[in-house]
């Protein structure tokens, strides 16, 4: 995330505030042409994704804005820059908490994995059934047994399914008889593979969790303290600038902001007031039972139980905030 100096913000913001505080004294007819908006406190009690979706329609919105307004002020384009790095940095953790790319891989390997265990099953099952061949037949006898012993089925969940797997793999590996049988069969490049994909798969499966391990909830918490405050200074200057263009170019901006917190509050919350959750909070599940078990199902419940310190709102620079959770017009 870019960083302010001293110089380059603090002082600009200081001696902005005064600038401004001296032309409302010698104009105080300006505040009732200029739109002000005041920080969406109430996002900060939302679940993560409400949080992040609203701020990227605010990040979407400047970009539009831009697009017709041409080159920002340097103080409100810096601040503008912190804001979407913020949000951007919010946007791609929450990703990891919710859904992860090697979920479709994991997926691949387990189709891989059901179906080599198919055909190696369906080879044992031809020998086994032919008796024009004795020793083919036991041995097609030997390697059903064997799945069997291990309970190799491919409707089990990847957890199941991998550990009955990789046990069964164990075994023949240790007996030399076994091996033969599954040569004799016809099967060893479908034993080979199904070994292989069994170890890919539950590799991924492990590098996954800990991936979502490494997603701590209390990092998510300042990812959305970070992105909260710095949207604050971004309405702050803002407002700064509102205030003093004659033009009044900025009010449109501001309009649709507000029009985005109206829409929020009373159609995507409904005036609930209270903690919404996205999604059924299942977080992913291997569900067993299931051909294609291991589906991801992204939901809220990996939302922080302590929302974004919303009894203590960020400073947005204009003595502290209402805390109403609104924005308005002054």
């Amino acid at each position: 995330m870019a960083t302010k100096s001293f110089s380059d913000y603090s002082v600009r913001r200081v001696v902005e505030k005064k600038e401004i505080n001296n032309k409302l004294k010698n104009n105080k007819d300006m505040l009732s042409n200029t739109l002000q908006a005041k920080p969406y406190y109430n996002i900060r009690e939302k679940g993560n994704d409400y949080h992040v979706n609203f701020y990227l329609r605010v990040k979407g919105r400047f970009e539009s804005f831009a697009t017709s307004f041409g080159t920002f002020p340097t103080l409100l384009q810096g601040q503008l820059t912190c804001f979407n790095n913020a949000i951007a940095a919010e946007d791609d953790f929450f990703k990891v908490t919710t859904a992860s790319e090697l979920t479709g891989t994991i997926k691949e390997w387990d189709v891989k994995r059901d179906n080599n265990t198919s055909s190696l099953r369906a080879m044992a099952e031809a020998y086994a059934m032919n008796p024009s061949d004795a020793a083919k037949q036991q041995a097609g006898k030997k390697v059903i047994d064997m799945m069997r012993h291990f309970k190799l089925n491919i409707n089990d969940n990847y957890e199941l399914q991998g550990s009955r797997t990789l046990q069964f793999c164990q075994a023949v590996d240790a007996d030399s008889t076994a091996q033969q049988a599954i040569a004799a069969v016809g099967a060893t490049v479908f034993y080979t593979a199904l070994k292989e994909a069994n170890e890919q798969c539950r590799a991924i499966i492990d590098q996954r969790n800990a991936d979502r391990a490494a997603a701590s909830q209390e990092k998510m918490i300042n990812l959305r303290r970070a992105t909260d405050n710095e949207y604050a200074h971004l309405l702050m200057i803002t407002n700064a600038y509102a205030l003093t263009d004659e033009q009044q170019r900025y009010n449109t901006l501001l309009q649709q902001i507000i029009e985005d917190v109206n829409y929020y509050e009373k159609v995507v919350f409904a005036g609930t007031g209270s903690a919404v959750d996205g999604g059924s909070g299942s977080g992913g599940s291997d569900t067993p039972g299931s051909g294609d078990s291991g589906t991801d199902t992204p939901g809220s419940g990996d939302n922080p139980s302590t929302p974004s310190d919303p009894s203590t709102p960020s400073d947005p620079g204009t003595g502290g905030g209402s805390g109403s959770g609104e924005l308005g017009q002054n």
